[in-house]
């Protein structure tokens, strides 16, 4: 072995003197220089300073190498891998070409950053090709030999006498058995040493120890006496025995390779270039590649360590730590040169493999950047990392067999930590489009797009009232969401593939973004004292929960499924060679040690009806109580509910049809969803489990009933706790039939006391006006709109007949943000300049908004109907980037209010709701649909002919055009048509006409 080691390092050692020897003549070195790949082998300080000193430095560098390479190859126990002598050169020839250039430039006293960028990759790649063409002349490999002697059998904890001792990994049938006394010593066909023949066994029964390894040395075996060599202990005063055996663990060289990124980068970094590692910046990309390049060494070592063991083996363990720290800035450089110029060129020809050779060379850039990252560093810090590992532990639990039956802590914590993980990239690649960061998106942008703005971190150009409120928002969801999907993983059976954990994760999932809405929204208020303007988080965090929560939900349950797998294959002792019967007996036995922890369909189905009780109470005092309900919508400063408060009133069982079939779609889907989520979750230990999933399931179900719309989203949150509530009482309700009763019968008053106690037909809601008020730079904006009470329908009513401005107030404000130079209102508002026909004022007087009168310049106050009379002009700005509007209450009975708002820069809003349907009545629920045909179109036209004003002749009228506003007045309908509808200067006119001329075109 000696002369085997001896030739294959003198001739590593020459062949890489000669490499580099030869790449440092002028002649060869600037031909090479021509060349892209080899002009990595050319010495850095070619044709510079004096060549003996050059001489000396490649002896040196050669030396460095061939000792580095063959100590790492020695204790990585790589065996007769020649992959891994590739390696173990490559990872010495970083270091020694460094130090080796670094010794150069300090002799000839010139500056050593010039020709640090090429010193790592020339001494790699010269140890590279140098082992290659070793390898080739030798065709030999040095013989490994462990970090240390083994640890001999009469050391080792006996095993049992009945059982064999066999190597894990190593078939029964190839058991190594002592060879019998004076048998002669067979040829190892790997080194073609002979093995020293065993002793005989000792006093005690145990085997002699096995050889050392080393030629000529044979091992001390157990004498007559029982006499063995004493192993490395530590004597205690107790006369227990303590041995100092190294322990790896494995969060060691994560949190080194993280830590140092950031000590480096805010405290040395200029001061210690040749330790630069992963640079940090306050860039999303460079901080989500520090944790990427920190996870990927620590799984590179996890996995190196389960075919390699370190345990007692502190070389190996340094050796696989440096070979897991090298692969972190190749990681690094992976993550953060997606942000560079690949993403233009991906997103324009996807289908274009221009954008691949980009990702190279920004990979390449990116890596070359710090260039002495994949030398050194990797170094130094595995050698930390072996120097903290091998701090004797103070107390190490014994391994015990994994739980057949329930998921344990490190499962649920790697998945929430997966969690947090895809938040935090969310907020990487969206903090690179201005398109979400400033919010700057409208209708026409995909919904997947948008979605994703929830988790977008904000511009500061949208002010500090909603930074606070995006921020908030973001860290109420990554906390909510770590300890929602720990508990519902905490909760689950082990299970290969259940596809019920994906319904519990979506759940946790979509729980955490209706609390990040709702408790993100209260800690906005009470930190601004406002709401931002123009921004909706519960549209956002409705359309995340409808199309990225999915998504999410998938990913962490790959991640769930692949834990899973790891963890039933230890369970069922797959990780050994066995048969296929072996496997499917073992299987069956786990199936059956499991079965009675699973819930059983009749069990699941209880805890599914007691979970629809407890939600049906909210759904029946809802229309009782709807003032309360709807929570802080009457409280806003708008009163729109558009930022966080919960402006959207909750469906109820004893209100209009359409909620009456929400409510009941949402039982029933509860239901369903419960039932199917507790498929795999332990019912009778893991309680908060049990509790999140059906709060979950009431969020997912609220969702699905509600058509994705922020009322549904309330509707599953508020009604969540009322499941779990359901839940929780209901084994402890068995058997008490008097209570039963007489929680039936309260529920059966609550639902009845809307019937009784209906407002009278006739009467009108009582409508007051608000203004709102909003500011920024080169904006300003003061509307006026209606605030509803008086009815218990006033909430829902007062949420519909706001929708138009707050939609309004949004679209304003995105346009301004896109572009601040913009004018707020270009254009002026068709509004209403004549009417003839009979006109009637509401019970409120339908023009008595201040702001109006503001806009129209007209004076506020009680306008009468006339035939030949007038009411307010286009609402229009009155100073530069003055935005103002107002409101007519055109109709407001027991049975319709209808609105129509004047509003600067817009054709108008028209909106009636319809109080006995309970919503907002469409231009096509007014007219039949003959009267959108040709046909009905000069109809109408014919009916308003006779009411039109000088000038104004229409021959069509489309009721669908976006330049006519259609109100309901009482016992008619008024037509608002915008600027120059039927002639090029004819002005905005308003017409009233009755019913009686509408026959055959009105419904009803």
């Amino acid at each position: 072995m000696a002369k085997t080691t001896r030739t294959f390092l003198l001739t590593a050692a020459g062949i890489a003197l000669g490499v580099c020897g030869l790449c440092a003549l002028p002649p060869v070195g600037g031909f090479l220089l021509g060349r892209a790949v080899a002009s990595v082998l050319v010495f850095p300080g070619l044709g510079q300073g004096l060549a003996a000193g050059t001489a000396v430095t490649l002896v040196v560098y050669a030396v460095l190498l061939t000792c580095g390479a063959y100590v790492a190859f020695r204790w990585s126990g790589f065996g007769a891998s020649r992959i891994g002598l590739l390696v173990c050169w490559g990872l010495a020839g970083g270091p020694a070409g460094v130090l080796a250039v670094l010794l150069w430039a300090r002799g000839h006293g010139v500056p050593f950053d010039g020709y640090a960028r090429y010193a790592a990759s020339w001494g790699m790649a010269t140890a590279l090709l140098a082992a290659l063409l070793t390898m080739a002349a030798t065709r030999l490999l040095p013989a490994p030999a462990g970090d240390g002697p083994p640890v001999p059998e009469d050391e080792q904890d006996p095993a049992p006498a009945d059982k064999p001792t066999i190597r894990q990994g190593t078939p029964a049938k190839e058991t190594p058995t002592a060879p019998r006394k004076g048998a002669p010593a067979k040829e190892t066909p790997a080194t073609g040493r002979k093995a020293t023949p065993a002793k005989e066994p000792s006093a005690t029964g145990r085997k002699a120890t096995s050889v050392t390894g080393r030629k000529g040395v044979a091992a001390r075996g157990s004498s007559a006496t029982g006499r063995k060599r004493a192993p490395r202990v530590r004597e205690q005063s107790s006369g227990s025995v303590r041995r100092l055996v190294f322990h790896p663990r494995s969060w060691v060289l994560p949190c080194l390779v993280a830590g140092w990124a950031v000590v480096w980068s805010v405290l040395v970094r200029d001061r210690q270039p040749l330790m630069a590692w992963l640079p940090l910046s306050l860039s999303y990309f460079t901080q989500v590649a520090v944790v990427l390049a920190s996870i990927a060494a620590g799984y590179v070592e996890g996995t190196l360590r389960r075919r390699l063991p370190v345990e007692g083996r502190p070389g190996r363990a340094f050796v696989l730590a440096w070979i897991s720290a090298s692969v972190a800035p190749v990681v690094y450089a992976a993550v953060v040169a997606i942000d560079l110029g690949m993403r233009e060129r991906l997103l324009v020809a996807p289908l274009n493999p221009a954008w691949i050779g980009e990702y190279a060379a920004d990979l390449g850039a990116v890596l070359v950047a710090e260039p002495v990252q994949v030398a050194l560093p990797p170094l130094v810090l595995a050698l930390a990392a072996v120097g903290v590992q091998a701090v004797p532990p103070l107390r190490r639990a014994a391994a015990g067999e994994p739980d057949p039956v329930r998921t344990d802590r490190r499962w649920a914590l790697l998945v929430a930590g997966a969690a947090l993980a895809l938040t935090y990239f969310c907020l990487a690649v969206t903090s690179r489009f201005p398109l979400l960061t400033r919010r700057t998106f409208d209708a026409e942008t995909p919904a997947m797009v948008r979605a994703l703005a929830l988790l977008s971190p904000p511009d500061p150009v949208l002010g500090v009232t909603a930074v606070v409120w995006s921020w908030a928002t973001t860290a109420v969801f990554a906390v909510a969401t770590a300890g929602l999907v720990y508990v519902a993983v905490r909760g689950q059976l082990v299970r290969l593939f259940p596809a019920s954990s994906y319904v519990v994760l979506v759940g946790a999932l979509a729980l955490a973004t209706a609390l990040a809405w709702t408790v993100g929204g209260m800690i906005g208020r009470a930190v601004t004292g406002e709401e931002p303007v123009g921004i909706s988080p519960a549209v956002q965090a409705t359309e995340f929960a409808a199309f990225v929560v999915p998504v999410f939900a998938a990913l962490l349950f790959i991640v769930h499924s692949q834990v899973g797998v790891s963890r039933f294959a230890k369970i069922v002792d797959l990780e050994n060679e066995q048969t296929w019967e072996q496997a499917t007996e073992r299987y069956r036995a786990w199936r059956d040690r499991t079965r009675d922890h699973v819930s059983s369909w009749r069990e699941r189905g209880v805890i599914a009806g007691m979970a629809a009780a407890g939600a049906l109470v909210p759904l029946v005092l809802a229309g009782a109580l709807m003032p309360l309900v709807s929570l802080m919508g009457a409280g806003s400063a708008h009163g729109l509910g558009a930022g966080g408060g919960l402006g959207f009133p909750v469906p109820s069982l004893v209100g209009p049809v359409a909620d009456a079939l929400t409510c009941a779609a949402y039982l029933v889907l509860l239901a369903g969803l419960v039932f199917v989520s507790l498929m795999r979750v332990n019912l009778r230990e893991r309680r908060w489990s049990v509790w999140a999933a059906v709060w979950g399931a009431s969020v997912v179900a609220g969702m699905a009933a509600g058509l994705a719309t922020p009322a549904g989203l309330l509707l599953g949150l508020v009604a969540g706790p009322f499941a779990v509530a359901g839940v929780v009482a209901g084994p402890l309700l068995v058997g008490r039939r008097r209570v039963l009763v007489v929680a039936g019968a309260v529920l059966l008053l609550v639902t009845a006391a809307p019937l009784v106690w209906r407002a009278p037909a006739g009467v009108p809601l009582t409508i007051t006006t608000a203004t709102w008020r909003t500011q920024a730079p080169g904006l300003t904006v003061e509307i006026s709109y209606p605030v509803v009470a008086g009815g218990s329908d006033a909430a829902r009513v007062g949420a519909a007949l706001v929708a138009p401005v707050r939609a309004y107030v949004e679209e304003l404000l995105r346009r301004h943000r896109e572009d601040p130079s913009r004018d707020p209102a270009p254009a002026t508002s068709p509004g209403t300049s004549g009417t003839t026909g009979p006109v009637t004022s509401g019970t409120t007087d339908p023009r008595t908004g201040p702001a109006l009168a503001r806009a129209t310049g007209q004076a506020a106050g009680p306008t009468a109907g006339a035939t030949t009379g007038t009411t307010p002009g286009p609402a229009t700005g009155s100073a530069a980037g003055l935005v103002t509007g107002g409101y007519t209450v055109v109709r407001n009975d027991a049975g319709v209010v209808s609105v129509r708002y004047a509003l600067s820069g817009e054709v108008g809003r028209a909106v009636t709701y319809g109080r006995a349907e309970g919503r907002v009545l469409e231009v096509r629920d007014l007219f039949v649909p003959a009267a959108f045909t040709s046909t009905g179109r000069r109809q109408l036209a014919g009916a308003l002919r006779p009411l039109m004003p000088k000038g104004h002749v229409p021959r069509t009228v489309s009721l669908d055009s976006d330049r006519l506003l259609v109100n309901l007045a009482p016992g008619a309908v008024e037509f608002a048509f915008g600027r120059d509808y039927f002639c090029a200067p004819c002005a905005p006119v308003t017409v009233r006409v009755p019913d009686a001329r509408l026959t055959g075109l009105r419904r009803g």
